[in-house]
């Protein structure tokens, strides 16, 4: 086994931050399209700390996504309808996720048991630029102690966003890269924060304006899109080329819970770029620049089931977008695609700022 030393540094430094110890067991979850890079420095990493550990593949996924890309359908993994497989994951203390299952019921299940899980689905030089750590997480939870309390979000662009929702109805989505504590799930490498609005108060306008992405098409947006959001739904969507293929890809699914709005939040991945996803090919990266860049606005439609609503819907867009402005029970997080340090956060804009949270 050869393996990069800077990769399995990598590795070493995520079992740290996940508070491995000698005495805990681990099942290193796998799949098809896990990388065997990443396999083989989990191995070794885990190998070289004397962990107790067994690398586990249940078998294909039920539901075959649209060209082999996992993102795009949001739907029950290989072990779904398993129960051994359930029941070796539940015995873990800690799962490395090379596979990619499900935030739905038999997950809730393992963490429930327990468990800490901990996603890695980036190729190896995405992980190692964008690795994770201590103040990533202070910045996340600087902001998920405003929104886990907050009672509304206002969203607005100078494109032409203006969303307004009420929250308190689900929990927040608190992500910074490791998992640290009994039935916490996360994703390696991630840095942002967001919150399901309450069932049927999403109501406004967002407007995808040019460069902002679409997840699972991982692509930028060429020509503006408006959503008109009513009662929680998208309702209208307009524009030209890809405001078609847009509203074509969502009818595709042929299930009206595809057009609800689900979890809001912003970035706070200080290491994340905006530039990143047009670099690499599609298969080569699950976009989590795009998703955890620094003051991103990140506006997603589709399922809340793992919030502990009842939507579990298979079509999924993550949208993350740039330029926008956030406040919470009118306190600004993020100006203009900046976010704003709590000692500056007053009634209005100060000013442009890309400090961190405090």
């Amino acid at each position: 086994m050869t393996v990069d030393p800077a990769l399995l540094n990598a590795w070493t430094r995520l079992l740290d931050l996940c508070k491995l110890t000698k005495e805990e067991h681990v099942v290193l979850l796998t799949g098809a399209a896990s990388s065997s890079l990443h396999i083989d420095a989990a191995q070794l990493a885990l190998a070289l700390r004397g962990a107790s550990y067994l690398t586990l593949e249940p078998g294909a996924a039920p539901a075959v996504a649209v060209a082999g890309e996992s993102t795009a359908h949001y739907g029950p993994s290989a072990i779904a309808n398993n129960r051994l497989a359930q029941q070796t994951l539940k015995g873990a203390d800690l799962i490395v996720d090379l596979m990619g299952m499900y935030r739905g019921a038999e997950q809730d299940e393992i963490l429930a048991a327990g468990c800490r899980i901990i996603l890695v689905k980036e190729p190896p030089d995405v992980m190692m630029r964008l690795m994770t750590n201590a103040d990533d997480k202070r910045r996340v939870l600087a902001a998920n102690s405003v929104l886990s309390r907050a009672h509304r979000m206002h969203v607005r662009s100078d494109a032409g966003t203006d969303l307004h929702v009420t929250l308190g109805q689900y929990p927040t989505l608190v992500q910074y890269g490791y998992a640290d504590e009994p039935g916490r799930w996360d994703h390696c490498p991630s840095a942002f924060i967001a919150r399901w609005p309450d069932e049927g108060s999403a109501n406004g306008v967002v407007v995808l304006d040019s460069g902002d992405t679409i997840l699972p098409f991982k692509d930028y947006v060429r020509t503006p899109i408006r959503l008109e959001i009513r009662d929680g739904f998208v309702r209208r969507i307009e524009g030209g080329l890809d405001a078609r293929y847009l509203r074509d890809y969502i009818a595709s699914f042929n299930d009206p819970d595809g057009y609800a709005v689900s979890h809001l939040g912003w970035g706070l991945h200080d290491r994340a770029t905006w530039t990143a996803l047009g670099m690499y090919d599609k298969r080569q990266t699950n976009a989590m620049d795009a998703r955890s860049y620094y003051g991103n606005f990140m506006f997603s439609t589709g399922p809340n089931a793992e919030a502990g609503g009842s939507r579990h819907t298979p079509c999924h867009l993550d949208i993350p977008m740039s330029s926008c402005s956030i406040w919470v029970d009118d306190e600004p997080m993020v100006d203009h695609g900046n976010v704003v340090p709590a000692n500056q956060r007053v009634a209005g804009f100060a000013g442009h700022t890309t400090e961190d949270l405090s």
